[in-house]
């Protein structure tokens, strides 16, 4: 059994947003300095890094973050490239992009049901999307938006997957710990 930590890691300097809150950490108290513990300090977007997106982020009347269904975040799942994406059949699906975006013909191509889509890219929608069709056909199908996966290195093929999101509460996204089991 092989893991694959598909999580990006998050430390000063990791993408954002233009015009987001970039990631930020620091010892809030330290031992060296009197304190009994050390404590850290951490601010930052919560679509810094892996997250899932909760359908607030983009539907005013959309389900906040501790909605996520669970039970949608782990299973089989199976990876493959943006081009292959019509051939997926599992439930969930994590995508290597490759800077681009699934198409919405690419998306209703999709298995039902789909209860996960992922991908490494930024968006599940291009860059310059302002309607985010492809998260809201997402949406109305039921499926979790995973974003900001590392693939690299993780071979094509199908794998198991577990993706916890932080339960936050009233919040547009969740940031996310991403395993690959296989």
């Amino acid at each position: 059994m092989k893991l694959h930590d598909i999580s990006r890691p998050l430390a000063p300097g990791v993408w954002t947003w233009p015009g987001d809150t970039p990631f930020d950490c620091t010892l809030a108290w330290r031992r060296s300095q009197g304190a009994s513990v050390n404590v850290g300090r951490v601010t930052m977007s919560l679509h810094c890094g892996t997250h899932i997106d909760a359908p607030f982020h983009f539907a005013d009347d959309g389900p906040t973050s501790e909605h996520i269904p669970l039970a949608h975040c782990v299973g089989p799942c199976e990876v493959l490239p943006l081009e292959r994406l019509a051939e997926a059949t599992e439930e969930r699906v994590l995508v290597r992009a490759g800077g681009g975006a699934p198409s919405l013909a690419q998306l209703a191509s999709l298995a039902q049901p789909l209860k996960l889509l992922g991908t490494d890219g930024h968006s599940m929608d291009r860059m310059d999307s302002t309607t985010l069709e492809a998260h809201h056909h997402l949406w109305r199908r039921g499926a979790v938006i995973l974003e900001e996966l590392d693939l690299e290195g993780v071979p094509d093929g199908r794998y198991q997957l577990i993706v916890l999101p932080l339960r936050l509460d009233g919040m547009d996204a969740a940031p996310a710990r991403a395993v690959l089991i296989g």
